[in-house]
């Protein structure tokens, strides 16, 4: 019988309990404010409410994406006792840990020749993508060979939809995940711009709403026009905003009447150096993307 393991990084944003409940390989990302360094592991090292704080008070953050070292690290412990490697990556349109990954399985290909790696850039961020990792051990559970695997976790992923709204694009722009070009200005008029991730999986500013009531129904529309499936999951994700994920929760669960479940996470720290707090996603799956 095929043996192979499912794998992710930190930035899927659900949680450490649940990867090891679900028996998920979890590499850990890190970040910095200033020059001190934090894994990235669900707010274990530094809670949220710090890293929001330092960064409201002028303290640089960055990130840095996942290294090749730590991936040979991580997946050699399971090539070693044959077993083979399924990850699924933070979207490349927003760090280069995919490239990392491709040079860590060469590496480890040419160690272990018999062995299989496969890679799956999820185009996604945060929980979103957490949910085509979801997605992925839901069908792992029922039997599909790595091969298999694969090709239905891509198919999965061109159904994968994200729209959210922040109250200041600020951080957004400072970590050059929007451009001031492209960005709307948030918290004048109390403007709440609008984005999406696109098919390549990038940031992309779409429209600016006049509060949030009105974001969250923007929010509603995109749903309805991408065809959100209402009986998948929908996990929503929030930046120190729990309120207004709940919010945007009852007013899905009002106009859509889901029968699939929806869950809500923090933001991780990764993420949140970009997004700052007041942030608050939907993903969900839906009609395939153009």
């Amino acid at each position: 019988m095929e043996t192979y393991v499912l794998s992710c990084c930190s930035t899927m944003d659900l949680s450490k309990a649940w990867a090891e409940e679900h028996g998920v390989n979890l590499i850990y990302a890190k970040y910095y404010l200033g020059e001190e360094e934090f894994l990235d592991d669900f707010y274990a090292s530094l809670p949220q409410e710090k890293l929001f704080s330092r960064m409201l008070s002028g303290e640089k953050s960055r990130t840095t994406q996942i290294n090749t070292e730590d991936y040979v690290e991580s997946f050699r412990k399971f090539l070693s006792v044959g077993k083979d490697i399924f990850h699924i990556c933070l979207s490349s349109g927003v760090s280069g840990t995919f490239n990392s990954c491709h040079i860590a399985r060469d590496i480890l290909l040419e160690e272990f020749p018999e062995r299989k790696i496969e890679i799956v850039d999820s185009l996604m961020a945060s929980s979103g993508y957490g949910l085509l990792v979801d997605k992925a051990y839901a069908l792992k559970q029922e039997g599909l060979s790595i091969d298999a695997l694969k090709k239905e976790v891509e198919k999965w992923r061109s159904r994968l939809h994200a729209y959210f709204f922040t109250s200041d694009l600020r951080f957004f722009i400072q970590g050059g995940r929007v451009s001031k070009a492209a960005g709307f200005i948030g918290g004048i008029l109390k403007i709440c711009p609008v984005l999406m991730i696109t098919g390549e999986g990038t940031l992309k500013p779409i429209e600016k709403a006049r509060g949030k009531k009105q974001a969250i129904e923007n929010v509603l529309s995109k749903m309805e026009k991408a065809g959100y499936l209402p009986s998948e999951p929908c996990f929503l994700s929030h930046s120190a905003c729990l309120e207004d994920a709940k919010r945007l929760e009852e007013a899905i669960q009002e106009r859509f009447k889901p029968s699939g479940r929806i869950e809500i996470f923090d933001i991780g720290g990764s993420i949140a150096c970009h997004t700052g707090p007041g942030t608050v996603a939907a993903f969900f799956f839906g009609k395939e993307k153009a």
